[in-house]
């Protein structure tokens, strides 16, 4: 019997070898029911947003193919202006080719905490900063398919400090609504992004609770 560590090969896109050894595999089940294991993991497709994996898993020895992705973490924020209003964004997104209503959100950089990710986007989107940052939590949008946090924040206290400042792709106008307003646009499906719509039920909360 050879001394050399078992391993598992694990073959990306491009055709490059990489080598995982079985220990890591075998921690991705760790609760899983008994007789579920994974036999192998093989990467898909890389990028910088996104990683696909193709698992063949044995569930109680019948094989079952699983697709799942690794996406970038993310941060959301919900700016209140004052008790009653709150500062959106209205961007336009090419994939559905409209401008839609939303809060600051973006992916978290290599070396930041969600926290920081939260005030860059925030200062990037709409050309705020805020003297109070709060945490409300986390959630996943998908753990069906998709590894991904996504981090929600609270905004006091904002104060304009310059412009914007967009990627190549971003077309941001920002707008100061009240939170009735944000409640009847919820209410009746107008706004359609989830992070934002998230962000937005659970701040609200937040926001009512601490007003209390």
């Amino acid at each position: 019997m050879s001394n050399q560590p078992n391993r598992n090969l694990l073959i990306d896109f491009k055709g490059i070898i990489n080598i995982i050894p079985s220990i890591t595999i075998s921690k991705m089940l760790k609760n899983a029911p008994i007789g579920w294991k994974v036999n192998s993991v093989k990467k898909a497709y890389s990028s910088e947003l996104i990683e696909i994996y193709e698992d063949t898993l044995d569930l109680e020895g019948k094989e079952k193919i699983y697709i799942r992705g690794i996406r970038k973490d993310y941060s959301t924020i919900v700016p209140f202006v004052s008790k009653d209003e709150i500062l959106v964004i209205k961007s336009y997104r090419h994939l559905v080719d409209s401008i839609q209503i939303e809060v600051p959100s973006g992916y978290i950089d290599e070396g930041e905490t969600p926290k920081e990710a939260a005030i860059r986007e925030l200062r990037e989107e709409t050309g705020y900063a805020a003297k109070d940052v709060v945490s409300i939590g986390h959630y996943t949008l998908d753990y069906s398919m998709f590894e991904q946090k996504g981090n929600l924040f609270v905004a006091y206290g904002i104060v304009k400090e310059g412009l914007q400042s967009l990627g190549i792709m971003e077309k941001i106008d920002i707008e100061i609504i009240t939170i009735k307003e944000i409640k009847q646009l919820l209410f009746e499906g107008k706004i359609l992004n989830a992070a934002s719509v998230v962000a937005l039920y659970r701040a609200l909360h937040f926001h009512e609770h601490q007003s209390k």
